[in-house]
């Protein structure tokens, strides 16, 4: 019963109607949240204590939930991958909206999202595509030669972690029900997560660490990688990935260029995976 559910939910979730249905309304919902915001937010800032506790306790939240749902679909024998999707889903953007409509009951008087998020500033057509294309660029000139360096640390500083908390098939054999979970992940993974990640870095702490200035979103896009606990053998890529968004996004005060970015490098690597489980390849995340 359990394996049936799981994998009419993955295929539910990898159906090009969802996926419409979630590109309209889950982006059409997050801009509606970041154009509400009107206000000064450098009268909104977190000190350095709260912004670290705010950078990592999703995180940690996002692990204790992975390493629960992970070896749950791995009994019902499915690849690691859905325990991460199911997360990424499930708990991930719950996590951070909720936090966010906190803020805002804080700043309302009711639980909202109006003048949470800030970095909206309006650009122009030839500026959005500037700017996606630099970051895009600069995000694969850094993570390219550092992947070597993830895979090397996986085999010695983290061997001692299970084999599913790196390879993304480990759990099951079945090709046709991989490049499910792997097509569900371009959807979940895609789009869905870093939405919620990008509103809730660059969007909502990002601004509210102006006081330090010109090291703001270094600090932000290193925080950003080590919140990703349960990729710590990639931290290096993921932190030059982050200061890149976060450097993207401080500079034109636009946190939809960071969204574009973000999605656009996890949809790459989504559809790569998904390409090369369909062949039947086996892969390491």
């Amino acid at each position: 019963m359990g394996v049936a559910i799981f994998s009419d939910f993955f295929r539910f979730f990898a159906s090009p109607a969802f996926c419409g249905f979630c590109f309209h309304g889950f982006l059409g919902s997050a801009s509606i949240t970041m154009m509400q915001s009107n206000f000064d937010i450098r009268d909104d800032q977190i000190n350095l204590t709260r912004q670290i506790l705010f950078h990592f306790y999703p995180g940690i939240i996002i692990l204790v939930f992975y390493i629960l749902f992970s070896n749950y679909v791995i009994e019902l024998g499915y690849p690691g991958l859905a325990g991460l999707l199911l997360v990424e889903l499930l708990v991930l953007p719950p996590v951070m909206f909720s936090h966010l409509a906190a803020h805002g009951k804080r700043l309302n008087g009711v639980f909202s999202f109006n003048n949470v998020i800030g970095f909206t500033a309006r650009l122009s057509v030839k500026q959005y595509i500037k700017w996606s294309l630099i970051g895009i660029v600069a995000c694969f000139l850094i993570y390219i030669p550092l992947y070597p360096a993830g895979l090397f640390l996986r085999d010695s500083v983290f061997d001692w972690l299970p084999e599913w908390y790196f390879n993304p098939v480990f759990g099951s054999s079945d090709v046709s029900l991989i490049a499910t979970v792997f097509l569900a992940g371009i959807l979940i993974d895609g789009i869905i997560g870093p939405v919620a990640e990008e509103i809730f870095f660059r969007g909502y702490l990002l601004p509210r660490m102006a006081y330090l200035k010109s090291w703001a979103p270094i600090l932000n896009g290193v925080l950003f990688g080590l919140y990703h606990f349960w990729q710590p053998h990639n931290y290096l890529a993921i932190i030059g990935v982050g200061i890149v968004l976060s450097y993207v996004v401080w500079k034109t005060q636009n946190v939809y260029l960071g969204i574009i970015i973000h999605c656009t490098l996890n949809i790459l690597g989504a559809v790569g995976g998904y390409l090369a489980v369909s062949s039947g390849e086996l892969l390491v995340r």
